[in-house]
């Protein structure tokens, strides 16, 4: 990208005006008639104001007379009174020339101008040439009038025959590598498009598009090369380049500053722009290219400050600023110090060759390509580390994810393991208390002891049951297949389990069914059950089995707890979570995490809410 920036300021800087030939040395004087009223004959009589180099009235509408007369020379330089020079008129985009000039005591009328070309065998493509006589010396002159709708900048020049053709030779070769240089770049940019799909560079397309079209328009390629263009007014096409070149700057800017999150007021600023810019079209193609060049170089004095503030504003780092507001400062310049030209005298930038109008053939997108192509390398090798460093923190990340995995399955294991070696013991133990319990003749202390300890087995045997169940629930080992169980027969069977059916109050609906893995629906259902039956202060329970219109079948059940008693929704269904008032009862504060897992895994949802001294879960399966 370095190397292709190089190469492109050097084709920047290998592009030059032609050169500048030996000429006659010519008076000039203007005179403006705004009311478009004078005739040949009443010019003359006008007070003309001298002037040197080229005439500069900036945007004015009307008509412009340029007196000429050859100076007065040695009579060894002096041309010979029968010989024809040719007086050279630029730029071609003057609309309509007429020039006259006394031969043999008769006045001459010639035709000239995009709107009038008159084809000779003098002029060559991309100027506008007249013959010119030598006798128009001492005290004979011409009349040049200019008619035109953009900026008003004539240059003229007079010089021998042999000279013309050297010097539209120049001309074309200037014209055919600014066209060159723009075509390729855009070209250039859309290759670029092809490989890097981006949308600054797909902005600068479109505005290296107007480039090319905007140099075709000031040279008069489009009418000269490409005949399609005929039907279109020369001006009019000038004019439209020039607006849509300015529109596809500013949207190219924006294009720039956007990714850097600026100011909401700044998008809105561009937005008014590229209104602005659309009025002018309209103006354009109303007929009113002259307002629409004042208006287009109003939007060029404003841009800068829009953008160098847009740039200011950003809430993300932005590369590149320094050199985004500098090429912004020197446009600033140009406009400033370069077009339009509202003075009739010999200006000082014409010894730099500085850039004059927007339609320079030095304006062909190459500064503004070089900076797009840096800004958008920086883009992709800022996006490349980008992933790079995602990519590290991936493997980071997939590292400890396996750390993490091998930890839980060790932890698995260990479970496994602890749970069948503990049920070992556990299972003699039991059978050693059912032999105990047929020895045991006489009902008194021993009798129990007997039962404290078969019920402290019982308790254990659970526990070890419950942290089995759930490490097989993670492994998803212990799902089953779903059937249709009664909601009826269900609570019939778990209701068993407690020797005091009234503290139940049950509101079963008629036929009411689950539809779902019953080793799991057992495992919800008993838990929340036991639990409400744990912790109930006034020992009722309250279940309500009830089918809901979204194809769910809904468990309710709630009890009453003391003020203190209630547990801690964030932690609810944590694993070993008990509330610090039960710390002293039997459980280990698995169930809840049991019941969560288990719903989740089966595709129900369980639900907590506390209403005044009531807890209330619900558990909705779906059917």
């Amino acid at each position: 990208m370095k190397r292709l920036c190089c190469l492109l300021l050097l084709l920047l800087f290998q592009l030059s005006l032609y050169a500048g030939q030996e000429r006659y040395e010519v008076d000039t004087a203007f005179f403006h008639d705004d009311q478009q009223t004078h005739t040949l004959e009443s010019i003359q009589a006008q007070a003309f104001q001298p002037y040197r180099g080229q005439l500069r009235l900036g945007f004015t509408r009307g008509e412009t007379w340029i007196r000429i007369q050859l100076k007065d020379l040695p009579a060894s330089a002096a041309p010979d009174p029968g010989l024809s020079l040719v007086l050279r008129v630029d730029p071609y985009t003057l609309d309509k020339l007429d020039f006259y000039q006394q031969t043999f005591g008769n006045w001459t009328h010639q035709l000239g101008g995009e709107l009038q070309l008159e084809k000779k065998n003098i002029c060559i493509e991309l100027q506008h040439c007249f013959e010119f006589n030598a006798s128009n010396a001492r005290n004979q002159f011409a009349y040049l009038k200019v008619q035109t709708t953009g900026v008003r900048i004539v240059r003229m020049d007079v010089m021998a025959p042999d000279q013309v053709f050297e010097s539209s030779i120049g001309v074309i070769k200037s014209v055919n590598t600014a066209l060159n240089l723009s075509v390729a770049l855009l070209v250039l940019s859309v290759t670029f498009l092809f490989f890097e799909r981006s949308r600054l560079l797909l902005v600068f397309c479109g505005f290296q598009t107007t480039v090319v079209l905007s140099i075709c328009a000031f040279s008069g390629a489009l009418q000269e090369w490409w005949g399609v263009m005929l039907e279109v007014q020369p001006n009019t096409m000038t004019s439209l380049a020039l607006v849509m070149r300015m529109a596809m700057t500013v949207l190219l800017a924006w294009a720039v500053v956007s990714d850097y999150k600026p100011s909401s007021t700044y998008h809105k600023w561009v937005a008014a722009v590229l209104m602005a810019c659309g009025f002018n079209l309209l103006l354009v193609l109303s007929g009113y290219e002259t307002e629409a060049g004042l208006v287009n170089y109003g939007l060029g004095f404003l841009i800068p400050y829009i953008q160098i503030w847009g740039a200011r504003t950003v809430s993300t780092p932005m590369s590149g600023r320094w050199i985004f507001t500098a090429g912004w400062l020197v446009f600033l310049l140009f406009i400033v110090l370069g077009f339009p030209y509202s003075f009739g005298y010999e200006d000082w930038r014409d010894q730099f060759k500085l850039v004059q109008t927007s339609g320079d053939l030095r304006l062909n997108g190459i500064p503004i390509g070089i900076v797009i192509f840096w800004l958008v390398a920086t883009e992709k090798a800022s996006r490349n580390r980008k992933k790079f460093l995602e990519l590290q923190a991936l493997k980071i990340q997939a590292a400890e994810s396996k750390a993490h995995e091998d930890g839980l399955k060790e932890r698995r294991d260990l479970i496994d393991m602890l749970t069948h070696e503990l049920k070992t013991p556990l299972s003699t133990i039991k059978f050693a208390m059912a032999s105990l319990k047929r020895t045991v003749l006489v009902q008194g202390e021993s009798s129990d002891r007997m039962m404290h300890i078969n019920a402290s087995v019982e308790r254990m045997d659970a526990m070890i049951e419950h942290v089995a169940l759930s490490n097989k629930i993670e492994r998803m080992e212990a799902l089953g297949t779903e059937e249709t169980v009664s909601a009826l027969e269900l609570m019939n069977v778990v209701m068993q389990e407690y020797r005091e059916p009234e503290r139940f109050e049950l509101d079963i609906q008629d036929g009411v069914v689950f539809r779902a893995a019953p080793h799991f629906l057992a495992l919800i259902i008993e838990n929340l059950v036991s639990n409400a039956v744990k912790y109930a202060q006034d020992g009722k329970v309250r279940i309500s089995i009830q089918d809901e219109a979204s194809n769910m079948t809904c468990f309710r059940i709630s009890n009453r707890v003391a003020d203190d008693h209630h547990p801690d929704e964030a932690r609810l269904f944590e694993r070993y979570y008990r509330h610090p008032s039960f710390q002293d009862s039997p459980g280990m504060g698995i169930g809840l995490s049991l019941v969560n897992s288990a719903a989740q895994k089966m595709g129900a949802h369980v639900h907590y809410q506390k209403i005044d001294q009531d807890v209330v879960f619900e558990v909705r399966f779906p059917r």
